[in-house]
């Protein structure tokens, strides 16, 4: 257990803090947690808690480098996403065919890139592209021509398959693979030193990489490779997963959102685009989202979503957010300016069995952290 800043306005919140996560390493929700409780430019807490992996002592230390997974979407695919509508490669309205003609099939044509940012292309949810496949080209087919669900703009299905589709659009658009643009564009600028695609294949040291599962479709632990099967067919950079990163350099990227878009002197986006990626866009009756951010509403929708947000109902209206499915966590509010990052390797114990715990830790973790208080459901 390592701790950098300590959580000491509420001594009472913070002992209860303890006796949550060890409640949770102990019944297996995840092996270790890394967590960020931050004000603006303030951290109030950075502290780990447990192991770094569930077969051995190692502990969990600062800075472990994470298969950060889904936040792929926002912190990569979405920003590159307006980086290249600020210098006009793109609309937002664009449609997809626009840039990808072969993306053909029944209403595919109405479908934006908007759309696909906000969930409501229509895409199912997501589809096996990595089995029985030669090579990436071969998942880039079966990607491109699977057929819609719904018809756009009928009902929210967060879909991974979209944001797979918008990866190929930057690559198309710039000729470039997504990490190096990642690279060049955001991680070099902002200095996250420690944000990057396949580390596998580029640190000599791999002993900080929190390791993901025992993998039975490449048959090893996977450390240093990205877990989501669809993005390591496409050489392991999808637009909907492949980014690894810590609880620090997330922590700055936000802080470059809280701040409209500029960071210690570094403009990365205007004003403008950030105020967008943070709105919702979607239609009245459909779940909300924002520009490839979760957004926190009171809302009854009309398109059959049962909606829980993961910072539970304690974090404030209008929150901004996003969770990966390897256990990691990302929360923050434009205005109170609080961000809450959680970054563990819950897939490391177990892919399913303990979805529902990592659930239920997530808003006790916010609840407590915002009001001092924690429900243990």
């Amino acid at each position: 257990m390592s701790i950098e800043f300590d959580w000491s306005a509420e001594p009472e919140g913070y002992k209860t803090l303890e006796t949550l996560i060890s409640k949770e390493i102990k019944s297996g929700t995840f092996p270790g947690v890394e967590i960020i409780y931050a004000k603006g430019s303030k951290v109030l807490l950075h502290k780990t808690w447990g192991k770094l992996e569930s077969i051995n002592s190692s502990p969990m230390l600062l800075d472990t480098v994470f298969d950060v997974a889904s936040l792929t979407k926002p912190v990569v695919t979405t920003t590159l996403l307006m980086m290249l509508r600020e210098k006009g490669m793109l609309n937002l309205n664009d449609s997809v065919q626009l840039h990808l003609p072969v993306f053909t099939g029944r209403e595919k044509e109405r479908i934006t890139l908007k759309h696909l940012l906000t969930h409501i292309s229509g895409l199912p949810a997501w589809a096996n592209l990595y089995e029985s496949v030669e090579n990436s080209e071969e998942a880039r087919t079966r990607l491109l021509n699977i057929p819609l669900e719904f018809s756009p703009e009928k009902k929210m299905i967060y879909s991974c398959l979209g944001f797979l589709v918008l990866g190929e659009v930057i690559s198309k658009i710039t000729g470039k693979r997504l990490s190096k643009l990642f690279h060049d564009k955001i991680a070099k600028p902002l200095k996250l030193h420690n944000s990057m695609f396949s580390p596998g294949k580029k640190l000599s040291d791999l002993s900080k990489i929190a390791p993901t599962e025992n993998c039975t479709f490449r048959k090893k632990l996977l450390r240093g490779i990205v877990h989501d099967e669809n993005s390591f067919v496409f050489e392991e950079e999808g637009g909907n997963a492949g980014l690894f990163s810590t609880a620090k350099d997330l922590l700055r990227f936000t802080q470059l959102l809280i701040n409209e878009g500029e960071l210690d002197g570094v403009r990365l986006l205007s004003k403008r685009s950030v105020a967008e990626m943070l709105k919702n866009h979607n239609p009245a009756g459909l779940t909300p989202r924002g520009l490839g951010w979760d957004i926190k509403k009171p809302m009854s929708t009309a398109d059959g979503a049962s909606w829980e947000y993961s910072c539970g109902p304690d974090f404030p209206d209008n929150s901004c957010g996003h969770t990966g499915f390897t256990g990691t966590s990302l929360w923050f509010n434009p205005a109170t300016k609080q961000i809450v990052i959680a970054l563990s390797n819950r897939v490391n114990i177990s892919r399913e069995n303990n979805i529902d715990s990592i659930k239920r830790f997530r808003v006790n973790l916010h609840g407590l952290l915002i009001t001092g208080r924690c429900s243990y459901r």
